[in-house]
C-alpha cells in the first residue's frame, strides 16, 4: 500500500505502472514534466500488463474530503488509502496509455497533456528466501474429506486455477484479431494451419483463444508447422515463458516438439532456469523442460540450482520445480540401470541431485515441518534411488515423535509408514505404544499416522496395536465416565479415533487379536449406536 500524491484541479496527473513485478512502482506526469516515483506494494501475485489508479470519493463524504484511490488489476484489485484531494480528477487509463481525465470542469482529453508511456522497468532477480536454514556444505496428501484432518495443501503442479478465469486486455493487433475471428467462426478449424497465421503467431502466443488455436495445432502438425511456430517464438520467448498465455505454447513445443527444436529451447532455459522457477507461469515451462528433455540435458541445467535449493524449496512455485527434479532425475537413473543391466549405474546417475538431497537432510527438521518442504521430502521417499532414500529415512527417524502430529510432518511420517523399512515401522509403534494409543489417535494429524501403521505394518504391528486397544482404563480421574471401558470403545465415540477403528477392523489379519477385537465391540452394539461417530463401524460390524 501507498499514498497517492496530492493533486490540485486544474493540475492533472497521469499514474502508469512502471514495474513488471512486486514491489510496483507508479509515474506521476505533470504537465510542467515533473516526475515524481512513489511505491505501490501488495498488488496481486501475477505479471500485470497496465494498471489504474482512479480517486473515489468515499462513501457519504464531502466534496474535497477524504477519497480513496482504486489499483485496478486485470478487473480484480484492492483500495488504497490517500491523502486528502480537493475536486479530485479521476483518470482512466486503456490497454495503451490514458484515455481521457474527468474532474469537476468536465472532461480534458488526454493529448492535451502530452503523455509518453514510460520503458517498462525489467523483472529483478529473484531474492534469497532461505528463511535461515542452512545449506550443506556440499503433498502431503489430504484428509478425509468433510474438512477432517485436510492441510489445504495444493495439487502436485500447485495452484492451476488462478489463471482458468483469467481477463486480460488483448494483445492482438487490428489485422490478427481479423484472423482470430475467421478461424473461431470457421465450422472446422481443421482447415486453418499454421501457415495461416505467419507473421502473427506471437501475438496469437500472447491472447487466450490464439494461445488456444496454436496448442491444438501443435498436437497434430507436421515438423515444417511446428519449425515455422518456433521461428518465430524463439526471438520471443522470454516474454512468453511466464505470460499466462505464452506459457502453454511452450510447454506444447517442448512436448511434441522435434529434437532440433528441443535442443533450441533448452538453450532458451540456460542462466534462466532459476528465475523462471520462481514464477507462477514459468515454473509450468522448467516442469515440462524436465519431463521431456534427455538426462543429459537436464544434468547441465541442475548446477543453476546449486547452493538455491532451499530458497525454491521454500517458495510456492519453486518447489514444485525441485520435485519434479527429485522425481524425473531418480527415476531416469532407475530405468537407465534396468535397462542396461549395469550395476551401480543408477547410484551414479543418482549423484546428479545429490546436492538437492544434502541441502534437505542439512535441513530435515525444519523441512518436514514446512508446508512445501514436506512435499519435497516426499518426493524423495517415492523416488530416491536406495542410498540415499536409506540417508533421508535416517534422518528423519531422528525427529519421528515431534513429526508425528505436526500438521506437515505427519504427511512425511505417513510416507515413511508406506514406503519406509520395518525398522522405522516398528520405531513409530514403539512411539505410539510409549505414549498412549487413545491419546495420539484422538488427534488431528497423529490418528493419521496410527492408521497408516496399521494400514503398512506388518501382523505383528498390527495386532500389537489391537492388543492396546482392548486395554481397560480409567478415564476422566475422579469421573465415573469412563470407569472400566476399553480403549477401543472409547475411541470409537472420538471424531478422530474411530476412523482408527474402521481402519483395524478391515486390515488386521483373522486371528486371536482380530476376534477379540470384534467381540467387544458386538457386545457393546446397542451403545455404540447411541454414538454419532460410531454409525459406520456398527454397520461395518453387520457385514462381519
Amino acid at each position: 500500500h501507498g499514498a497517492i500524491p496530492q493533486t490540485n484541479a486544474g493540475q492533472p496527473a497521469v499514474y502508469h505502472m512502471s514495474a513488471a513485478a512486486p514491489p510496483y512502482g507508479y509515474q506521476q506526469q505533470l504537465p510542467p514534466g515533473v516526475q515524481m516515483v512513489q511505491q505501490v506494494v501488495g498488488a496481486p501475485g501475477g505479471q500485470p500488463q497496465y494498471i489504474s489508479i482512479v480517486p473515489i470519493q468515499a462513501p457519504g463524504g464531502p466534496p474535497g474530503g477524504h477519497t480513496y484511490s482504486y489499483v485496478q488489476y486485470g478487473g480484480e484489485g484492492f483500495p488504497v488509502h490517500s491523502q486528502p484531494m480537493m475536486a479530485a480528477p479521476t483518470y482512466v487509463m486503456g490497454p495503451h496509455g490514458p484515455i481521457a481525465i474527468q474532474n469537476p470542469a468536465g472532461a480534458i482529453p488526454i493529448h492535451n497533456m502530452g503523455y509518453s508511456p514510460p520503458v517498462e522497468a525489467p523483472i529483478g532477480a529473484p531474492s534469497n528466501r532461505d528463511g535461515g536454514l542452512s545449506t550443506s556444505p556440499q503433498t502431503p496428501g489430504g484428509g478425509r474429506g468433510m474438512g477432517k484432518r485436510t492441510n489445504g495443501l495444493s495439487t502436485p503442479r500447485g495452484k492451476r486455477n488462478a489463471d482458468k478465469n483469467a481477463v486480460a486486455p488483448s494483445k492482438l493487433g487490428p489485422e490478427a484479431t481479423i484472423l482470430l475471428n475467421e478461424i473461431r467462426a470457421a465450422k472446422s478449424r481443421n482447415q486453418w494451419s499454421i501457415h495461416d497465421i505467419k507473421g502473427f503467431i506471437v501475438e496469437f502466443c500472447l491472447d487466450q483463444n490464439g494461445s488456444r488455436f496454436i496448442q491444438q495445432r501443435l498436437e497434430v502438425a507436421d515438423p515444417v508447422e511446428k519449425q515455422a511456430v518456433m521461428e518465430e517464438v524463439l526471438p520471443a520467448i522470454h516474454d512468453l515463458l511466464n505470460d499466462v498465455f505464452g506459457n502453454y505454447v511452450v510447454q506444447k513445443l517442448f512436448e511434441f516438439g522435434t529434437e532440433s527444436l528441443l535442443k533450441d529451447l533448452k538453450g532458451a532455459l540456460e542462466g534462466n532456469m532459476l528465475k523462471l522457477s520462481l514464477q507462477m507461469y514459468g515454473c509450468r515451462v522448467t516442469q515440462k523442460a524436465l519431463e521431456s528433455l534427455a538426462y543429459d540435458d537436464l544434468c547441465s541445467l541442475l548446477h543453476e540450482f546449486d547452493q538455491n535449493v532451499l530458497t525454491c524449496i521454500q517458495d510456492q512455485n519453486g518447489n514444485h520445480v525441485m520435485q519434479k527434479i527429485v522425481e524425473v532425475m531418480s527415476i531416469s537413473a532407475k530405468e537407465a540401470e534396468a535397462k542396461s543391466r549395469e550395476d551401480g549405474l543408477a547410484d551414479a546417475m543418482a549423484e546428479k541431485i545429490q546436492f538437492v538431497v544434502d541441502d534437505v537432510l542439512t535441513n530435515v527438521e525444519t523441512l518436514c515441518c514446512h508446508p512445501y518442504g514436506c512435499r519435497v521430502l516426499q518426493r524423495m521417499l517415492e523416488h530416491c534411488v536406495d542410498f540415499q532414500k536409506t540417508a533421508t529415512l535416517d534422518k528423519i527417524q531422528l525427529c519421528h515423535k515431534t513429526l508425528m502430529d505436526d500438521q506437515y510432518g505427519n504427511y512425511v511420517i505417513q510416507h515413511v509408514l508406506q514406503y519406509g523399512r520395518d525398522s522405522d515401522r516398528d520405531s513409530l509403534l514403539q512411539i505410539i505404544v510409549n505414549n498412549d494409543l487413545l491419546k495420539l489417535s484422538r488427534q488431528k494429524f497423529a490418528s493419521n499416522v496410527v492408521e497408516k501403521l496399521l494400514k503398512y505394518g506388518n501382523s505383528a504391528q498390527r495386532n500389537t496395536i489391537v492388543r492396546e486397544m482392548l486395554k481397560v482404563v480409567r478415564e476422566g480421574g475422579s469421573s465415573q465416565e469412563g470407569v472400566g471401558s476399553t480403549v477401543l470403545l472409547l475411541m470409537v465415540r472420538d471424531a478422530y479415533a474411530n476412523y482408527v477403528v474402521q481402519t483395524a477392523i478391515d486390515v488386521v489379519p483373522e486371528g486371536k487379536e482380530k476376534q477379540m477385537l470384534l467381540e467387544e465391540l458386538k457386545a457393546n452394539e446397542a451403545q455404540l449406536r447411541n454414538y454419532t461417530f460410531a454409525k459406520h463401524i456398527v454397520a461395518k460390524l453387520g457385514s462381519k
